[in-house]
């Protein structure tokens, strides 16, 4: 397998932190209609059973893994997303209207109620909407997944003023605005959980992901400062920070083409592979599914007394930062 010298190889290693949601970014507002639920759900035992949960960027990779997680627990599940393709000046395509719709399907299928939103969490009013259409439909929230975000890889130098501007204003913005918009929610339901996707770059500083890296550093602490703020309504809140997922951020040829710039023809399964030899469990990525059971982790009785936490899925990595 072709890869990159020393410096390169370190480089990539360092990666292996790299974890991003489905994207976010500007789009008209919209809404499609819900299925009613399915009989084989009604009066069903699981956990989540009669709960709601909001989800950005709930089209595709964490959002519909986790989505579909908390609906097999007997969630409804209300799905927010950009569905929009192409975002300047994003390097990869983001999900589309087709991939919300079949992600509403899916939910669906597993005989909970559904309801999808194409939406951009960078505005506010957007969010704000989209949420109380939830609660009149559905009469509570009790379950906020803040996971839309766009990724970038390649030098510092390279990030111009509105590359900054659109990666901060949806994975730091688009965070702190979904919190605003679903606290009343859920101080008025007497509590609920907020959970956030991080991503183990925000445990160390990395050349390849500068920026992008650097708005999960930002997410870690805003989620800290909102566990201080809302823990007396007891609302949770709690970050999962995954390192490298299969998701369409990673597995694309220009953030391939940056964490293998040796190879002529990089592979996210080669990524993986090079990670994998200098892990200590031998194991280089997780899938988005993997990701999920970890989201489901904050939703549960579990936790029910643990807020301002960041949990680590990255296969060993986070046992180099500092503790």
């Amino acid at each position: 397998m072709s890869g990159p010298d020393n410096p390169d190889r370190r480089n990539l290693l360092a990666a292996a932190a790299v974890g991003v949601a489905a994207a976010a970014g500007p789009a008209v507002f919209g809404g499609t209609s819900a299925s009613a639920q399915s009989s084989d759900n009604a009066g069903s035992k699981h956990e989540l059973s009669g709960k709601v949960a909001f989800i950005t960027g709930g089209a595709r990779g964490i959002g519909l893994a986790s989505a579909v997680e908390m609906a097999k627990a007997g969630a409804n599940i209300v799905l927010f997303d950009i569905a929009t393709p192409n975002l300047v000046p994003i390097s990869y395509r983001l999900s589309s209207e087709a991939d919300l719709a079949a992600a509403q399907a899916q939910i669906e299928g597993l005989g909970v109620q559904c309801i999808s939103y194409k939406g951009d969490v960078r505005n506010l009013a957007d969010l704000q909407s989209a949420m109380r259409q939830a609660v009149d439909r559905f009469g509570r929230l009790d379950i906020v997944l803040a996971n839309a975000g766009v990724g970038h890889a390649g030098a510092i130098d390279g990030v111009s003023a509105e590359l900054f501007s659109t990666l901060y204003e949806t994975n730091v913005g688009g965070y702190m605005k979904t919190t605003q918009a679903a606290v009343p929610h859920l101080r008025g339901a007497g509590g609920g959980r907020i959970i956030y996707v991080s991503s183990g770059l925000s445990r160390t500083g990395n050349d390849i992901f500068g920026v992008y890296g650097s708005t999960k550093w930002a997410v870690n602490g805003f989620a800290k400062s909102a566990a201080l703020a809302y823990g007396r309504d007891n609302i949770l809140c709690n970050v999962v920070a995954p390192g490298l997922v299969r998701t369409p951020f990673a597995d694309n040829a220009a953030v391939l083409g940056q964490m293998m710039p040796n190879a002529s023809n990089p592979t996210f399964d080669a990524v993986s592979e090079m990670i994998a030899q200098s892990n200590p469990i031998g194991v280089g990525h997780v899938e988005p599914e993997e990701v999920a059971k970890s989201v489901m982790y904050f939703t549960g009785e579990a936790t029910d007394k643990m807020t301002g936490e960041v949990l680590d899925v990255g296969y060993g990595a986070a046992a180099t930062s500092v503790a």
